[in-house]
């Protein structure tokens, strides 16, 4: 990294970042949605139908690598806030991690010829490296956003447009991976994947910038952990967003098995069926932005808890494909919600601690939230492994028992209700608690 760049992304923010700074660092979102979520769609899924790996192991596997994954993304958050170089605290991370973030995802889809145990084993490993440089690429990405935009107007329209580029990369990972995988083949699905992925999130580094005031020695680790969980406003908000974030993951890892089994999509039908989701986010994205402006990003995630809690309970009566490929378009509106605002409480979180510690924490923040996120991924493993075992589903038959059936229902449009009832209570209260803490 030559020196002029070291000078353009080590500055103190100007007061007017240009628009095509703004667009250029958020291009990132592409690439990293467009790999994590074709993982979370089609991982579990490829290995268990098409390469006949058994799901409770699966399962069992998926739950022990998200507790293990979980507390390394806090440790990645809290190294990153205390590393100092020339280049700065996060971008030397993201700049290095790229790459092997790609390839595993790539390799994940490229397993060698072996017995079921020995898939086991290669899913295991290039997963959890996969995992690793995912954290290490998105957390700091992440973390560059309050830093680099500290107006709530400029944090709106920011997130709007990483959300606009998070939907094109969830279109490609979520709508399009299983048909690509199924029609090109798995292998050169992960080469093209990892290709895009690699291009969007070097072109983000040319938006990229750090301020060198915030350099500041921050806590040891337990004093850190301690300090972040002092925080009221981060455990309503990290609590409610867990149980939002657990739900919409549930909905991409089962949905895969939902359009198999339940209501069977042709390639096509699929595509437009999630995909519907994120076109019709694109622009909902900038309305929310809009929303959360007008009336505050809390209140405005409450109404999105609100929407998509009555459309994810519609997957319990959806009876053929029209109706699932519209419920997948108006799924969009909520999902965009979710995007656009959840991002900017977190900001708001860390400005807040800010206030009160004197110093920037964002690293250990995104760490600790990717942490608690981690640990919602293996409680979704939790609940698809259950099911797997006591469902009667069987890999082996393109059929499935009524109970299986039933079963995925349930998991799609009966369990995410539960969980979305605590949410909203949750976010009400963050709502209630910002008002007392008086943040601007």
């Amino acid at each position: 990294m030559s020196g002029g760049v070291r000078e353009a992304v080590l500055k103190k923010p100007p007061l007017n970042v240009p628009i095509w700074k703004k667009i250029v660092y958020s291009v990132h979102a592409l690439g990293v949605n467009m790999l994590w979520q074709a993982f979370n769609t089609v991982a579990v899924y490829f290995y268990v139908t098409e390469l006949k790996v058994p799901g409770v192991a699966i399962s069992a596997v998926m739950v022990i690598y998200g507790i293990i994954n979980a507390f390394f993304n806090l440790f990645a958050g809290y190294i990153s806030d205390r590393t100092h170089t020339r280049f700065g605290r996060r971008i030397p991370y993201i700049a290095l991690s790229a790459l092997p973030f790609a390839a595993s995802f790539y390799l994940l889809f490229s397993p060698p010829s072996a017995g079921h145990a020995g898939l086991l084993i290669y899913f295991i490993l290039f997963t959890f490296l996969f995992d690793l440089f995912f954290t290490l690429t998105a957390l700091n990405a992440g973390a560059l956003y309050p830093e680099m935009y500290p107006k709530e107007k400029d944090r709106a329209y920011v997130s709007a447009f990483q959300q606009v580029f998070s939907i094109v990369g969830m279109i490609a990972g979520v709508a399009l991976s299983k048909s690509l995988g199924t029609t090109l083949g798995w292998h050169t699905m992960g080469w093209v994947y990892a290709g895009g992925g690699l291009i969007s999130i070097y072109t983000a580094l040319m938006g990229c910038f750090e301020n060198p005031e915030n350099r500041v020695q921050t806590f040891r680790f337990l004093e850190a952990f301690k300090a972040t969980f002092n925080n009221r406003l981060f455990v309503i908000y990290v609590g409610g967003s867990f149980l939002i974030q657990f739900t919409t993951t549930l909905f991409m890892s089962v949905s895969s098995f939902y359009t198999k089994y339940v209501i069977p999509l042709d390639p096509l039908q699929n595509s437009l069926f999630l995909g519907g989701i994120f076109i019709i986010a694109i622009p909902i994205s900038f309305l929310w932005a809009r929303v959360s402006v007008r009336i505050s990003a809390s209140k405005a995630v409450l109404l999105a808890v609100i929407l998509y809690t009555v459309l994810t309970a519609l997957f319990m009566i959806d009876r053929n494909p029209l109706m699932l490929v519209i419920h997948g378009f108006i799924l969009g509106v909520p999902v965009a919600g979710f995007m656009v605002l959840l991002t900017i409480l977190l900001a708001e979180v860390i400005d807040h601690d800010a206030k009160i510690t004197g110093s920037r924490r964002e690293g250990m923040y995104f760490g600790m939230n990717g942490f608690i996120v981690r640990l919602g991924m293996s409680l979704q493993y939790v609940v698809m492994g259950v099911f797997f075992n006591v469902s009667g589903y069987d890999a082996n038959v393109e059929v499935q028992s009524g109970g299986t059936i039933t079963g995925f229902r349930i998991l799609m449009g009966g369990v995410p209700i539960l969980f979305l009832a605590i949410a909203f209570y949750l976010m009400f209260k963050y709502m209630r608690e910002v008002k007392t803490t008086r943040i601007d």
